[in-house]
């Protein structure tokens, strides 16, 4: 049993051999609806200690505007942790609410055995299932799959493991564009489309394209996402390198 445990994780920390989560990047994003600012968005990602043990932690949160909470409000928060060792998610925490709609829960990726754990505190319901060796969770695949380098037109898919299911995501590369971001002007950007393998994979916000800077860092840029109320662009407006970056900027 043992033996097999010891392969399972090289299997997956070979599957990851290179890539390393960017301890200290920080992206600010503007949301947008139409033409209208509804808020912003912050994805974070640092070192720190959870009982204990040293993880990787990344951190969304989202907050709308003054003007657009008056008629939906958005405060959301999500933190994932990461094992530094294998580079492999093991525990998602979400805190959101939306208008009328308040989500608190919890996913636990059990490495050893393969299997996920929900437990929705806000629906008192609570699962398990089977998950592959490299199973993400919705918010480390958006960086797991920047390390995959994509030839124009390539095809990947992935293995989602979301609230009480894992799911598969087939993500196709397609050609490049400049997209202004914040200050540093125009940059140039690689499309990325996203389409799920069931149409219950994402129920509240759909992403419908990426935009990843086309260089080595592969810097989310925008996400084009549909919401429970129309669609949504998501742009970067201020970007903080990782620490082993310190003073790069966003354009080169």
């Amino acid at each position: 049993m043992k033996r097999s445990l010891c392969l399972l994780g090289l299997i997956a920390s070979s599957a990851f051999a290179g890539y390393r989560y960017p301890v200290g990047e920080r992206a600010v994003y503007k949301i947008m609806w139409g033409p209208l600012s509804c808020g912003t968005s912050t994805i974070s990602c640092d070192e720190i200690e959870l009982g204990g043990q040293p993880l990787i932690r990344i951190r969304i949160q989202a907050k709308s505007n003054k003007l657009v909470s008056t008629i939906y409000p958005v405060d959301d928060r999500v933190d994932c942790f990461i094992d530094p060792e294998t580079c492999l998610s093991v525990r998602l925490e979400k805190n959101t609410s939306e208008g009328g709609f308040v989500c608190k829960d919890i996913l636990r990726l059990n490495r050893e055995e393969n299997t996920a754990y929900w437990d929705s505190q806000s629906g008192n319901i609570s699962t398990n299932y089977p998950i592959d060796v490299e199973a993400c969770d919705a918010v480390s695949f958006l960086y797991a799959f920047r390390r995959h380098d994509f030839q124009k037109n390539e095809a990947r898919n992935f293995s989602i493991a979301v609230d009480s299911a894992l799911h598969g995501i087939t993500i196709t590369a397609k050609g490049t564009d400049t997209k202004k971001i914040g200050h540093a002007g125009e940059v140039s950007c690689r499309k990325y489309i996203a389409r799920p393998h069931r149409d219950d994979l994402f129920v509240r916000k759909i992403p419908e394209e990426i935009w990843l800077t086309d260089d080595d860092r592969k810097i989310l840029a925008r996400m084009d996402v549909k919401v429970p109320v129309g669609k949504a662009r998501i742009v970067l407006v201020d970007y903080t390198p990782p620490l082993a970056e310190a003073g790069a900027s966003v354009a080169r």
